[in-house]
């Protein structure tokens, strides 16, 4: 890998990150958009028919494909300058996409047909449905806990890499990674039992920060598509 990679390849990487932008603000606010549902069981087989609902699933399953291919872009440019975090922070976030891509191809293609096929009415199907909920439920969240791992770690390297760039714009690409990588520290330590950050303060700071984390590594590879590489051409 001494050879260096195309304009046209971090321009693409770069547009992804600005794409992972907008599926990460319908992630946060499509949801508002979502038809009222009744409670338990009946309320959540009927949310299927949403199609707002239907719109963010979609947009969770490309979302990761998006911002690993951004993040895939980031490693690359940086393979010369840290080896090792660019490495490293490009296995992290593949297993963060491919855990995100694979847990929300689960509700997409099994858990929604499971729904249809309830509302359908089929008796000896509702009869298994809250086990085969119960399963979903509990694959859903062991994924989730991974993928977490995946984020985290990765975040943090890309955070230590580009910190040492020197540069403004690397400089606070790199923080918001390092955010990141606390935000979701946090959040797997809550999963577990242990400290997590309060659920106010939670919600305002996933919105306020990744939309604008992803636009600006977004900015930062269309930046390396023109400048050239960190440590080849002139300085990023």
């Amino acid at each position: 890998m001494h050879g260096r990679f195309s304009p046209i390849f971090y321009r693409v990487a770069g547009v992804a990150s600005l794409l992972s932008a907008l599926t990460t603000l319908g992630l946060i606010f499509l949801p508002d958009l979502f038809a009222p549902a009744a409670d338990g069981l009946a309320g959540r087989m009927q949310r299927v028919t949403d199609p707002a609902y239907q719109l963010r699933a979609w947009v969770y399953f490309v979302h990761p494909f998006l911002a690993f291919a951004a993040a895939l872009g980031v490693a690359i440019a940086c393979r010369r300058v840290a080896p090792a975090l660019a490495l490293g922070g490009a296995l992290a976030f593949g297993l963060w996409a491919l855990t995100e891509a694979g847990q929300q191809s689960m509700t997409l293609f099994a858990f929604d047909d499971w729904r249809r096929a309830w509302l359908a009415g089929d008796a000896a199907f509702r009869a298994t449905m809250e086990l085969r909920a119960a399963v979903y439920d509990g694959l859903w969240e062991a994924a989730y806990s991974l993928l977490l791992v995946g984020i985290t770690v990765g975040s943090g390297l890309f955070a230590a890499m580009l910190l040492r760039l020197g540069d403004g714009l690397s400089r606070v690409v790199g923080a918001f990674y390092a955010a990141a990588a606390l935000q979701s520290l946090l959040i797997f330590s809550g999963e577990i039992g242990g400290p997590a950050l309060p659920d106010g303060l939670g919600f305002w700071i996933y919105p306020a920060t990744q939309p604008v984390a992803r636009v600006l590594i977004g900015l930062w590879l269309l930046r390396v598509a023109r400048r050239g590489e960190p440590g080849v051409d002139a300085a990023a």
